[in-house]
């Protein structure tokens, strides 16, 4: 049983040459067609450049200078990186310790952080998190720039080469700006050119709010108003350069400013200005100011880059992210769908290589705008990850596993704490890797077997012993956390989980779940793989693992379809609606097991199907799920239709961002709609173990999917 249910399909550089077609797909061209242009002024159309680590969203000036229409009516403006952090002073001395409650599991206590609306949980909540970087904006006769002093606008992002270019006309006068992030450094480039410029009337200017206002959970506003909290301090000024040295409660970094042209910076020293934390780049000769802001510390050293490098290094990072990974190309298909469709996953691959391509995984909108107070949520990992695997990417999957390897003495030394053995993954942290404190943090769970997955992942790309040695101890420290956490009863020998925990919809008391279904089919599957990996190390089984996988309980079932949670029945019937659908994780988002049953699965997904309204009823990540779950149950017409959902809360904005349905105004970059619908996709276009012969296994066979695909790598 083991060996047909992992053994993995390996496909090595060469097979996968070998597998490609002759005629080779036109990238350049599929990526062309989705390119994100505006002419007009829409806060849902702002542009983000980045490289992973780095990220800048600009409007359509080419800055961040129209900041409050859009945090008002879309997209906010922002600058961030991976590795600035920030915390608020704590004057009081509230203590992590606070935070801590005895929870029984049991027949013992556990301290779990759960007073999350007390002084201390309120603190360890908001802190630490990202620190707001400069805002750039363009003034004119001193003052910023206005919505009703542009017009004529023609903004075009080009994904093939990750560069911006804006044209519009200033009362009247022409402006030309091109704006790029360097492709792996901390640094924005900017050329802009007008006449407005020669007279000195348009100036860049360069301000630093002081942090994010993280009473406000989601799509928090910077701080402005208190500048005697920061400093902001001109450390060198010289010909072509200057270095602002920010400081903020113990936080600080660096931005190096250097322009080509003939320009000087005004700073709030002069008598031009009175503001801290403000500076003007003006030109005092000809129409253009080009320059370049780099952000550094201590262990982020600012590289010498001008307008020039920087455009050449966007350039060259996306070409190779582009013609290196997988593709899909359905121009042929005439599905009236299918450009929607293609459009939703060519926009989704830029996204995902500039908000998650890090060394940090970060909250789920990404470095576009804070949410979770910035805090990396480790049970949707798996989405944000797992497609850069399928998509041909694995080293940027494994650089953001890279952080779980890091922290792996701080997980195991929580699980001691928690009287398990294994590593404990924080279900939310910071860079810090601290579990944050919260009513329902404590209790998920499923995030602990997703390093598993994700090794597997990557030993499936590479199956060598290196890969073993690098991620065996992540693998196995993680297996024995599973198998701790599992409870036996006595009586009959069988292993629950739970009570007390939360499952993935979150939506019933903690003391009510056990046993739900996907969580039961992924320790069966994460406790599996393990072994394996042990296998392959030339070990031998680990009994413990064996006795829980032998013995682990049933999925709950009722009336032959599968229950979310165990002993919650009732769920499906006449005058329900909006099923819940974590149950359909463990055929879709897991491969099949021994543990699923095919037919079990395929009426469950009927009847949440036809209780959330068919088609229309699959929005945000539960796209990509549902779609999953149909191909792999052989349903590629109905995976077709929750993929091509386009009703409101489907959509997706001009640039590919997606509001969080359930948070439209404050989660309105929620990244993982995108990540999940790459999977989607590529699992339908690039298979998975056991999928129907032939080219994209998870498209319909009617005529109307002539689609193209290469360099994709199959899911288990």
């Amino acid at each position: 049983m083991l060996a047909r249910l992992l053994l993995p399909l390996l496909l090595s550089a060469s097979a996968l040459q070998a597998a490609e077609p002759v005629d080779r797909i036109d990238r350049a061209a599929v990526v062309a067609r989705h390119a994100v242009r505006n002419t007009g002024l829409n806060p849902e159309s702002a542009l983000t450049v980045g490289n992973g680590d780095f990220a800048v969203t600009v409007d359509v000036t080419g800055l961040q200078t129209l900041e409050r229409l859009y945090y008002d009516g879309g997209l906010p403006l922002e600058t961030r990186n991976t590795w600035s952090w920030h915390s608020f002073p704590n004057p009081e001395g509230l203590r992590f310790e606070d935070t801590l409650a005895p929870v029984p599991f049991h027949g013992r206590q556990i301290l779990y952080p759960i007073h999350q609306n007390t002084p201390a949980g309120r603190y360890y909540r908001e802190n630490p998190q990202p620190m707001p970087l400069g805002q750039f904006q363009f003034t004119l006769y001193g003052e910023v720039l206005r919505s009703e002093d542009i017009a004529g606008i023609h903004q075009t992002l080009d994904l093939w080469t990750g560069i911006v270019t804006s044209k519009l006309l200033v009362r009247g006068q022409p402006l030309e700006v091109t704006t790029a992030a360097h492709g792996s450094a901390a640094v924005l480039a900017v050329q802009a050119r007008s006449p407005l410029i020669a007279s000195g009337d348009l100036q860049v200017r360069v301000r630093f709010p002081y942090a994010y206002r993280t009473s406000i959970a989601h799509k928090p506003p910077f701080i402005w108003e208190q500048p005697e909290k920061h400093r902001s301090t001109l450390t060198q000024v010289a010909p072509g350069h200057a270095r602002i040295a920010r400081e903020a409660d113990g936080t600080r970094y660096d931005t190096e400013l250097r322009w080509s042209t003939l320009a000087e910076l005004v700073s709030a020293a002069t008598p031009q200005l009175a503001a801290p934390h403000d500076y003007r780049l003006r030109a005092t000769t000809g129409d253009t100011i080009a320059f370049t802001a780099a952000f550094a510390d201590a262990e982020h050293p600012a590289p010498n880059e001008t307008v020039d490098s920087t455009l050449a290094s966007s350039k060259q990072a996306w070409r190779d992210y582009w013609t290196k990974g997988g593709m899909v190309d359905l121009s042929a298909a005439t599905d009236p769908r299918a450009q929607e469709i293609e459009r939703r996953t060519i926009q989704s691959l830029y996204l995902m290589r500039v908000n998650y391509a890090g060394s940090f995984p970060p909250a789920e909108t990404g470095l576009q705008h804070l949410s979770w107070f910035g805090k990396h949520n480790s049970e949707v990992y798996v989405f944000h990850a797992a497609q850069f695997y399928q998509w041909g990417h694995v080293d940027l999957l494994e650089k953001g596993l890279a952080w779980y390897l890091g922290q792996l003495p701080q997980g195991i030394a929580q699980a001691r704490k928690e009287g398990f053995d294994g590593v404990r993954w924080p279900k939310m942290s910071g860079l810090d890797g601290r579990p944050t404190p919260g009513a329902i943090n404590p209790y998920i769970i499923w995030n602990q077997p997703n390093p598993i997955y994700l090794a597997e992942l990557v030993y499936r790309a590479k199956p060598t012993k290196e890969t073993l040695a690098r991620y065996g101890e992540l693998v196995a420290e993680s297996a024995k956390f599973l198998a701790s956490f599992a409870h036996r009863d006595s009586a009959t020998g069988i292993y629950h989980l739970g009570p007390p925990l939360k499952n993935v919809s979150e939506s019933t008391s903690v003391e009510l779940v056990r046993n739900p279904t996907f969580e039961v089919a992924f320790w069966y599957y994460g406790l599996q793989v393990a072994q394996q990996w042990r296998q392959r190390q030339g070990l031998p089984p680990e009994p413990k693992w064996a006795d829980v996988i032998k013995h682990l309980a049933p999925l709950p079932q009722q009336d032959g379809k599968y229950l979310e949670i165990e002993g919650i029945r009732n769920v499906f019937g006449p005058g329900k609606r909006g099923a819940p659908s974590s149950m359909l994780l463990a055929l879709g988002y897991l491969p099949a097991t021994d543990k699923i049953d095919i037919e079990t699965a395929r009426r469950t997904f009927h009847a949440v199907h036809e209780q959330r309204g068919v088609d229309g009823g699959w929005v945000s990540w539960q796209m990509g799920q549902g779609a999953l779950t149909a191909a792999r149950l052989g349903e590629p017409e109905r995976a077709v239709a929750i993929l091509g959902n386009t009703r409101a809360a489907a959509h997706f904005m001009p640039s590919g961002y997606s509001r969080r349905p359930r948070d439209p105004e404050g989660a309105v970059a929620y990244l993982p709609t995108n990540a999940a619908y790459l999977m989607a996709l590529g699992l339908m276009a690039g298979g998975w173990d056991g999928a129907p012969a032939g080219p994209a296994p998870g498209f319909p066979k009617d005529g109307a999917w002539d689609l193209r695909a290469e360099g994709l790598l199959p899911l288990p």
